[in-house]
């Protein structure tokens, strides 16, 4: 079915997203390293790597304002060119700063709340405002964990809910093919 081939393409997707930042703690990041994040399973789970909360803390402070980011897109979509923050923008700035690229992806990730790659300049401020306030030196806001939970708990929802779909429209399939074929 039509729906069935849609939902199929939407997996690999699913698994380049965390595939990409996996990759970024293999690239000899700069790590200032120390405790690892301690966000529960998932987050493990996902990223296949201890997040050092240093780092977090780091990109945390470091990450500059919507209005910085937006000014210097380099993205060619629409909702960037309108001040929107796209998550390869935010990164490269990251970077730019000297920031460690996996807790640069978990920044982002825990901002977007596991809804894609861009997100609300007003919304982007206001994360950023409440991690800031609430982590101190080598301390990560629980508001940065909650969130970073929040966007893990929505990917693994989407993929749960996509593959119980994709059984139900392929088990229709098979049924009518089945039926079609004995009648």
């Amino acid at each position: 079915s039509g729906a069935g081939g849609i939902g199929l393409a939407q997996l690999p997707s699913m698994f380049n997203e965390a595939a990409a930042a996996r990759e970024t703690a293999s690239i000899g990041s700069p790590t200032k390293g120390g405790e690892a994040l301690n966000a529960g399973p998932l987050v493990s789970l996902y990223y296949d790597n201890d997040i050092s909360v240093s780092d977090v803390s780091d990109s945390i402070s470091k990450a500059p304002t919507a209005d910085f980011i937006s000014s210097n897109s380099q993205s060619v979509n629409f909702m960037a060119s309108k001040g929107y923050i796209d998550k390869n923008d935010f990164i490269r700035e990251m970077s730019n700063k000297g920031c460690n690229a996996l807790a640069s992806y978990s920044v982002f990730d825990a901002i977007s709340s596991g809804k894609g790659g861009i997100v609300s300049p007003v919304v982007y401020d206001q994360r950023l405002e409440n991690y800031r306030q609430g982590s101190g030196e080598g301390e990560v806001a629980s508001s940065f964990v909650t969130d970073l939970n929040g966007f893990l708990a929505v990917k693994v929802g989407a993929f749960v809910g996509l593959v119980f779909c994709l059984l139900v429209d392929f088990g229709l399939v098979a049924k009518a093919g089945i039926e079609g074929f004995l009648s």
